[in-house]
């Protein structure tokens, strides 16, 4: 079904570069055709003719993320859009569908995206799953800082420095919860969407222990990244956020997560915090997933009745056991009515996999249904921390 929907050649790539342009109300620059084709030449695209008229695209791009030390294979989807003209005529939905069948075909076991309706994307088999942290604070507000340790040094680049900092960014363990993995073409790409700045704290033995991304708006300065693994690098690089106090108003960051820095200042009140709904997930491969899933403890068997309309191989009721460090996962039953432990969507179990809800909480809630005292059982057995991301697509 998915090849009929490919788009391969040149007269297709600016037919999708001008719906894009259309759809997203964004003008033809240098700069973002230089970006849109870096990105288009990575990515499996997707289109829907009428009367040879692109009227509805999307991307599907092949990453990977590192979920608590397992590398994943997972296709962010995005650009999803129709000519107005056809929208609401389900051509879009047919492109998704389209994708997921593929990345199935091809054991790609998730899937993530950027909402633009968290209720169309849900009848997909999309949830949400990730936050994102806004912090904003006055310039009069800044904190006084004073290093205590000037052995090391700050190193301002361009976004050039992107390349320099990639593995500490991902020996970082919030970048483990279920980010990007970034490989050489992303990063490059990364440096030709944004006119970032990267500022790298490095220790007296020229090792980086800390960096920070940022951009330096009309009267923000916006802080994309700020990552460090010592108390000297968090307070070197914080002391250079301060030094440009008197150049900007405010001063904001976009954590990666849901967690917030309040307990750290003196002065809670200057600072302004919003929690964002980021990202949604989607298991695209449930048996391909749970069998690699970092699992924490050992599962006595457990059926869960997994119900997954829009990709079949995933529905059905699964026993699930786990033990000496070895998972399987077999269907009992394609049927769902079958006896079962826990019934549950799709959407619910990668909320409750990926650590964004527990399954008692969903119980609680009502979106899952079957014994608590299975859910408690499974629960103990998944990952605790929230995940984490920074990329978008």
């Amino acid at each position: 079904m998915s090849a009929d929907y490919r788009l391969t050649t040149d007269q297709d790539r600016e037919a999708f570069y001008q719906l894009y342009q259309y759809a997203f109300n964004n003008h033809d620059t240098p700069n973002r055709r230089a970006f849109f084709m870096d990105r288009y030449q990575h990515g499996w695209i997707y289109g829907l003719h009428d009367h040879d008229q692109l009227v509805s695209g999307l991307y599907s791009l092949p990453l990977e993320v590192n979920f608590h030390g397992v590398n994943y294979a997972m296709h962010g989807i995005g650009d999803v859009m129709s000519a107005p003209e056809y929208a609401g005529k389900g051509g879009a939905g047919k492109l998704l569908t389209a994708a997921l069948e593929a990345m199935a075909a091809q054991h790609v076991p998730l899937s993530y995206l950027a909402p633009f309706s968290y209720p169309y994307y849900r009848r997909f088999g999309y949830e949400h799953v990730f936050d994102h942290c806004h912090q904003v604070m006055a310039a009069k507000d800044l904190p006084r800082i004073k290093p205590t340790d000037l052995t090391g040094t700050v190193t301002r680049y361009g976004n050039e420095g992107l390349e320099l900092v990639n593995d500490f960014y991902e020996a970082q363990p919030i970048n483990q919860r279920g980010g990007l993995v970034r490989p050489a073409w992303w990063r490059h790409y990364l440096t030709l969407k944004h006119n970032w700045s990267v500022a790298i704290y490095r220790n007296a033995n020229a090792q980086i222990e800390g960096y920070l991304v940022y951009e330096r708006q009309a009267t923000n300065f916006a802080i994309q990244e700020w990552s460090t693994n010592t108390p000297v690098a968090f307070e070197r690089l914080a002391n250079f956020i301060t030094k440009h106090g008197t150049t900007f108003e405010t001063f904001s960051y976009d954590g990666p997560s849901a967690e917030s820095g309040l307990d750290l200042l003196a002065d809670p009140y200057t600072l302004q915090v919003t929690t964002t709904p980021y990202m949604m997930a989607r298991i695209v491969l449930l048996h391909d997933f749970i069998t690699r899933y970092p699992f924490t403890a050992d599962v006595a068997p457990i059926r869960l009745a997994v119900s997954d309309p829009i990709l079949p191989a995933n529905q059905g009721v699964w026993e699930l056991q786990r033990q000496l460090t070895r998972t399987t996962l077999n269907r009992v039953s394609a049927d769902v009515t079958h006896a079962s432990d826990l019934q549950l969507s799709i959407q619910q179990l990668t909320k409750a996999l990926f650590g964004t809800r527990s399954l008692v909480s969903a119980w609680q809630h009502g979106q899952i249904t079957g014994a608590r005292d299975a859910a408690e059982r499974l629960d103990h057995a998944l990952v605790k921390n929230r995940p984490a991301l920074i990329d978008y697509f």
